[in-house]
């Protein structure tokens, strides 16, 4: 419990925090500015300080937590292309 405390994040660790992230965001379509992107990187610091300190740990970690492996695509109409959804 102590590591999770003291956890330090340097250039290294915000980079495997912000490679997950970003895999996330990108998959979902979400804009960077998104509250949901603020929650899943919230929720992907608090895995990395549990200890999932490396890019395949977190991810995995992310695959397994209920809200990150379960949020889907918002209501997007069936006729909506990609560009339509990248800037709605």
């Amino acid at each position: 419990m102590n590591a999770f405390f003291t956890t330090v994040f340097g250039t290294v660790e915000l980079g495997i925090v912000d490679e997950v992230l970003t895999e996330w965001r990108n998959e979902r379509l979400l804009d960077l500015h998104d509250p949901d992107v603020e929650l899943a990187a919230a929720i992907l610091i608090h895995l990395f300080r549990e200890g999932h300190r490396t890019t395949p740990g977190l991810r995995n970690a992310a695959s397994c937590h209920k809200w990150l492996s379960e949020h889907t695509f918002r209501d997007i109409p069936a006729y909506a292309s990609v560009a339509d959804m990248r800037t709605s």
